[in-house]
């Protein structure tokens, strides 16, 4: 048992450095006249639409559930990934971007329609959504 501990002290010391270790997640969405977020942690999720803001305390499920969609996401080619819409380049969609940060870098995607997210960020994008209190689910288009 005593050789055990150690060990078990070093793997956890790794695992608690690990460079990949996601620190947030933020879905960032706008237009003339319309400025709207959501960022998440493990602790607290930030909703903002225009000058409303509104925190809630991360449910620990929830992520979970996201660190796991995160982590099947190449996120070093997360600024390549196929944007198959463009309209909000002329304000038919609001222009979405999703940024992920780490312990050593951010990741950010290419800007896409936010109704129209590329294939491999739908459910992040969705589980996001879900967060959105009641109150602001409206202004969200949900």
């Amino acid at each position: 048992m005593f050789f055990l501990s150690p060990f078990l002290f070093l793997v956890s010391l790794l695992l608690n450095n690990n460079p990949d270790l996601i620190q947030s997640i933020r879905l960032e969405e706008f237009t003339r006249g319309t400025q709207r977020s959501i960022e998440i942690d493990a602790e607290k999720t930030i909703v903002r639409l225009n000058d409303a803001e509104e925190t809630v305390k991360t449910d620990a499920k929830v992520w979970k559930k996201l660190q796991g969609q995160i982590q099947n996401l190449p996120l070093e080619n997360l600024d390549k990934v196929i944007v198959t819409s463009k309209k909000h380049q002329f304000d038919g969609a609001l222009a979405a971007t999703l940024s992920v940060a780490t312990n050593d870098s951010t990741y950010r995607s290419p800007t896409f329609d936010h109704n129209a997210p590329p294939v491999e960020l739908e459910t992040v994008i969705d589980c996001l959504y879900r967060q959105i209190p009641a109150e602001m689910r409206a202004g969200f288009g949900r």
